[in-house]
């Protein structure tokens, strides 16, 4: 099993080697290391010679991560989505025993997408909570890793256990409108509450220095508000001073270890080579065309130490090799999930 972390891992690093045989072999270990994964190819007649061609690798749902134990190996993090809309209880649970393959992922990707270019360390403002306060979030695993590795003296958290300090937050930005350029780190709810205190105080708009970005990931997590996260980018831009390509907009999740990041100054999101997606149809999880919505899947080599292929509740649409989200599926449009799910045995 090392041996195959390691060559998934220079695959990430270098892009060496030839990702249809990497993930044969990762979908070939998920059948003989995650019990699982093994009922669910055995139920469709899959032995694990059939899974040499990654799309017929069965996709796992994310709901099956609320119930089940997808674990290759013991697992050295435990990360927990939040859980917020129906309790935690119904939490997805990602056993994760190769951390350090999460922190090259980070690397390969977050840099290039998030970072101006030719900087070193940089101010960073977070608004996601630092790992003392959310020791099991994955995103606060890469909020942390970020600053460990890109962070400049004077950056903060403004995320306390009380929840986010936004006196805090709006000092620390009111004094960098000069100088070297800044990084925020927000979920799309965060920089909505963020952006309502700003134009609150001042009755109008601040300027970032050149090159500062934005980056913003999530929704709102359940809760109702009069705007769309495409308004708060929008938002953001206007009120930060800000140009097209500065906010970042970031799309993962749980039960997946690698992120796909959107195309500068647009709403699509590319996934790095490490990670293909496809739009399936939400009742035979047959491939659509392009242009068609459909439920997007993700095989991400980063996931070997649980489950490659991994099914979301998420709609989107293929377009030109990136895609566009969509929003959550309804529960009737999640029939092939369910499906799945009755199969691998998740409750």
């Amino acid at each position: 099993m090392t041996t195959l972390v390691q060559r998934i891992e220079a695959f990430i690093v270098t892009g060496h080697g030839d990702f249809d045989e990497l993930a044969a072999a990762a979908a070939r270990s998920g059948y003989e290391r995650v019990e699982p994964y093994r009922r669910l190819c055995d139920r469709r007649g899959l032995g694990a010679d059939a899974l040499e061609d990654w799309r017929l690798a069965p996709a796992v749902p994310t709901s099956a991560f609320k119930s089940l134990r997808l674990a290759a190996d013991e697992p050295r993090e435990i990360f927990r989505s939040s859980g917020t809309t129906r309790g935690a209880e119904r939490r997805s649970v990602h056993y994760h025993p190769y951390p350090d393959l999460y922190r090259t992922v980070i690397d390969a990707s977050f840099a290039g997408a998030c970072l101006p270019a030719g900087t070193g360390r940089l101010p960073i403002l977070s608004l996601i909570p630092d790992r003392a306060i959310a020791a099991d979030s994955s995103l606060s695993f890469m909020a942390a890793h970020v600053f460990e590795n890109h962070a400049a003296p004077g950056s903060a958290w403004a995320v306390q256990d009380a929840g986010i300090d936004l006196d805090l937050a709006c000092r620390w930005l009111r004094a960098r409108t000069e100088g070297e350029p800044v990084l925020v780190l927000a979920t799309a709810l965060a920089l909505v509450l963020l952006l309502d205190r700003l134009e609150g105080e001042t009755g109008g708009r601040i300027r970032l220095p050149p090159g500062s970005r934005v980056f913003e990931t999530g929704g709102f997590k359940g809760r109702s508000l009069e705007t769309t996260p495409e308004a708060v980018r929008r938002h953001a831009r206007t009120l930060l001073g800000l140009d097209a390509e500065a906010v970042v907009r970031e799309y993962g999740m749980t039960e997946l270890t690698s992120q796909a990041y959107s195309r500068p100054g647009g709403e699509r999101l590319r996934t790095p080579p490490w990670m293909p997606f496809r739009v399936l149809d939400p009742a035979t999880l047959e491939e659509v065309e392009e242009g068609e919505t459909g439920l997007l899947a993700f095989f991400d080599l980063a996931n070997v130490g649980s489950v490659c292929h991994v099914l979301t509740e998420d709609l989107g649409v293929r377009e030109d090799g990136t895609f566009r989200l969509l929003g959550r599926a309804s529960g009737a449009e999640l029939r092939g999930c369910s499906l799945t799910a009755e199969e691998l045995g998740a409750a």
